[in-house]
């Protein structure tokens, strides 16, 4: 469905540029950023060994911080723009659960990789000083890292939610430009397991709650 859509906003935005001189304030903005983030989610494991008896259940509430890229796309006029956007790989810190010294109990590690961190949004120019707000459509795909005792492994997790931000922009000579801006994310509930029962049970991990914030500063260029 992402693909379908990025398809869609791509031809949206040839279109657009084709026609921009017949439409007249119509234009093209690409943009490069640097983001610092915040992620804070409730995560839930649950472990059975080979015979299939409860061994683990690890319930915590974590957060981190990382930095990535990102580039976006928008087409639209001096009011309204709609606009995507796409991030660099990310990655959570490592969770441990067992004794990691102990080889008759080894320790179960699970971490996960975000890729394709991407906004479908709206932008909505506020006429005060260059400032604007944004809403849209977030999803970000979860690789899921896990080394474990018995072996279990997960799926990878498509997360979906919605982000809402307000930023600034100032333009520059030549038709580059600045902007700075402030991003608040939530992001719906995720579940994945390994797909095996094991006396009524399945292995599995949950990710609830999760929320971010994120703030950039991007060099833009309008055509």
């Amino acid at each position: 469905m992402k693909k379908v859509l990025l398809i869609i906003f791509a031809g949206m935005f040839s279109i657009s540029q084709a026609s921009a001189d017949i439409l007249g304030d119509a234009r093209i903005t690409l943009g490069l950023g640097y983001s610092e983030a915040v992620f804070a989610a409730q995560g839930q494991e649950r472990n059975h060994d080979e015979s299939g008896t409860l061994r683990t259940t690890v319930e915590e509430y974590g957060a981190f911080n990382e930095e990535f890229a990102s580039m976006f796309i928008e087409a639209g006029n001096d009011q309204v723009s709609l606009g995507v956007s796409i991030a660099s790989k990310f990655n959570t810190p490592e969770n441990i659960s067992g004794d990691e010294r102990t080889l008759s109990n080894a320790a179960n590690r699970v971490s996960a990789e975000f890729e394709n961190f991407m906004n479908i949004y709206g932008l909505f120019r506020i006429p005060l000083g260059g400032l604007y707000a944004k809403v849209g459509y977030a999803s970000v795909d979860a690789v899921i890292r896990n080394t474990s005792r018995s072996g279990v492994t997960y799926p990878d997790a498509d997360i979906e939610g919605y982000t809402v931000a307000f930023g600034w922009d100032q333009e520059l000579a030549n038709g580059f430009g600045i902007r700075a801006e402030i991003q608040g994310h939530e992001f719906d509930d995720v579940e994945v397991n390994n797909g095996v029962a094991a006396t009524g049970n399945i292995n599995y991990i949950k990710i609830s709650d999760m929320i971010g914030a994120t703030g950039t500063i991007s060099v833009t260029k309008t055509f």
